[in-house]
């Protein structure tokens, strides 16, 4: 028997619909998210799958960047 832990213990992988409830948003917003590069889905043949720890990661550290992103350039 392998002992190996990552074998143990796999990633979570979550469907769209599933990160679309978690963040709240719509399924084209995950798509901009993905298109973006924010999220990484996993490929299993036809189906796209995210890592939970990566869509938890987007929560933390998403909202503390909309925080500190400059928004467009006022106008004159």
């Amino acid at each position: 028997m392998d002992k190996n832990p990552t074998l143990s213990y796999p990633e979570v992988l979550l469907s769209s619909t599933q990160v679309q409830q978690m963040l709240g948003l719509s399924r084209t917003s995950v798509w901009r998210l993905t298109r973006r590069g924010l999220l990484l889905p996993v490929h299993i043949g036809a189906a796209l799958r995210f890592r939970r720890s990566e869509v938890l990661a987007l929560m933390q550290v998403g909202t503390s960047q909309q925080h500190t992103q400059k928004g467009p350039p006022a106008r004159a």
